[in-house]
């Protein structure tokens, strides 16, 4: 939209008769008609004070580009006309057949204002002669697209000036900050729900260990999957496919990282944990990642890589043969399908074409009836966290309550997939449009609830602890001093 520049309104014709022009390729002659509808133009700095002109009613949305010599260019004013153009005179034959040759608008106004520039062997892209251009009384210089193939560190290395967050951001990204956050708060909640947690500097170190430990696994995922990474959308953008940082650099920073993490855990912590979270490292970056590309087996490994930092936050403090560890090595354990069986399931095309092995479109009714059986196995998780003194009673019914809210949306997603895939409806052609779009609907619905329940329900767990409140409301075994 042309903005109202801010000028005194002196018109442009304030007594000279409009003439329109209208010619097409195959004829030279043109017809002048007045234009008695040109009122109110007005000129100042190239800029028309009015974005539209309705010229002889035939179109509601022609501009006006005006050129020295109040030459105006309108084009594409009617339909079926290749050229109009608008002069203070009648122009005189030759003219005329000048403005038929021009074919385009740049072209129209070329040696108006400047004298036109000797030929020249310069032609564009496409061939085309680039007199256009040669009007313009400046050098045009075309910015170079070539893309800067040095990551963050080697234009730092090579003088380029970095600030710290442009050199840190990458390699935080690397670490995929979200999930490795969330490996860390199961691994944190599981130390504060163990009988023997009392040690605040242990949990500080237990807090870093996992996160190093956790982002060194990460970055070395990415730094093996760059090929695959940027044929989906969802990881298209990630710092080793844009080359921000190199594969090789992105397995300097996890080793570095894994190391100090590990370092961190054994000393800090304990040997069992340092080790728990050394076999999760591999067996995350390197048997799980290398099994996306031939197996669906790799969202039951993935699970397992869940599953071992709540090991890892018990074995902090307390032995890992009571059966509340491995309750809470369950709830994580079982977590991972609903919540990614439903996040596969609407980028499964991107999967299959990046070349991941994965449920949601090897077997799509699968891919949902395990995410609903895991979903339901929530519940008995929970009461055993009840039964085995990891929480109080009150715990059975504020997680059974997320509990059921995911397993509904996981149910409704299961039958939604099972009737698109059934028998009766494959033999007809398959599922409509609309009952395919209802699937994706309850994957959504499920994966968001996934994501709200994992956390409450560990915040719920802490809250619940078992003894937590009997400092402030005692407990039915206590007696009275005689």
């Amino acid at each position: 939209m042309i903005t109202k520049p801010q000028f005194s309104k002196i018109p442009l014709f304030s007594s000279v008769r409009l003439y329109a022009s209208t010619s097409s390729a195959s004829s030279a002659s043109a017809i002048y008609t007045p234009l008695s509808e040109f009122t109110n133009i007005y000129y100042s700095n190239n800029t028309v004070n009015q974005s539209t002109l309705n010229f002889i009613g035939r179109s509601s949305s022609s501009s006006l580009r005006f050129t020295p010599n109040y030459r105006i260019l309108a084009p594409t004013l009617l339909k079926h006309s290749s050229t109009r153009s608008i002069y203070s005179t009648p122009l005189s034959t030759s003219e005329t057949n000048r403005v038929i040759e021009k074919k385009s608008p740049l072209d129209a106004v070329s040696g108006i204002c400047h004298p036109p520039a000797e030929p020249s062997s310069n032609t564009t892209r496409d061939g085309a002669s680039c007199t256009a251009k040669s009007h313009i009384p400046f050098e045009i210089k075309v910015k170079s697209q070539k893309k800067d193939d040095r990551s963050i560190l080697e234009q730092y290395m090579q003088g380029e000036p970095k600030t710290l967050k442009q050199l840190m951001n990458p390699y935080m990204t690397l670490t995929k900050p979200h999930l490795t956050f969330l490996i860390m708060l199961s691994s944190i909640c599981s130390y504060t729900l163990a009988p023997n947690a009392v040690d605040v500097s242990k949990f500080l170190y237990l807090t870093v260990g996992t996160l190093m430990t956790s982002g060194a696994a990460n970055a070395i995922n990415m730094g093996r999957e760059p090929n695959f990474d940027s044929q989906m959308v969802r990881t298209s953008t990630r710092p080793v496919v844009t080359g921000l940082v190199k594969p090789n650099e992105a397995f300097g920073f996890a080793a570095l990282t894994g190391t100090i993490g590990c370092a961190v855990l054994y000393y800090g912590v304990n040997p069992t944990v340092a080790s728990l979270a050394a076999a999760n490292i591999v067996l995350y970056s390197w048997f799980y990642t290398s099994l996306k590309r031939k197996s669906i087996l790799n969202t039951w490994v993935g699970a397992i890589v869940g599953a071992i930092p709540p090991l890892m936050g018990w074995a902090a403090c307390s032995s890992l043969t009571d059966p509340g560890a491995w309750c809470l090595a369950l709830l994580l354990y079982a977590w991972q399908f609903p919540h990614f069986n439903s996040l596969s399931h609407n980028i499964k095309a991107e999967y299959k074409r990046a070349g991941y092995v994965m449920t949601a479109f090897v077997n799509p009714n699968l891919n949902a009836r395990v995410a609903l059986r895991y979903s339901i196995a929530m519940f008995p998780i929970c009461f055993a966290m009840v039964y085995y003194n990891v929480c109080d009673i009150f715990f059975a019914v504020d997680s059974s309550i997320l509990n059921a809210w995911m397993t509904y949306n996981a149910f409704k997603f299961w039958l939604q997939q099972r009737h698109n895939y059934s028998k009766n409806v494959l033999e007809h052609g398959g599922p409509t449009k609309g009952e395919i779009d209802l699937a994706n609907v309850w994957a959504k619905k499920t994966f968001w609830s996934s994501i709200w329940q994992l956390p409450v329900v560990l915040a719920l767990a802490m809250i619940h602890k078992e003894g937590q409140w009997d400092r402030f409301f005692g407990t039915s075994e206590e007696r009275p001093l005689e």
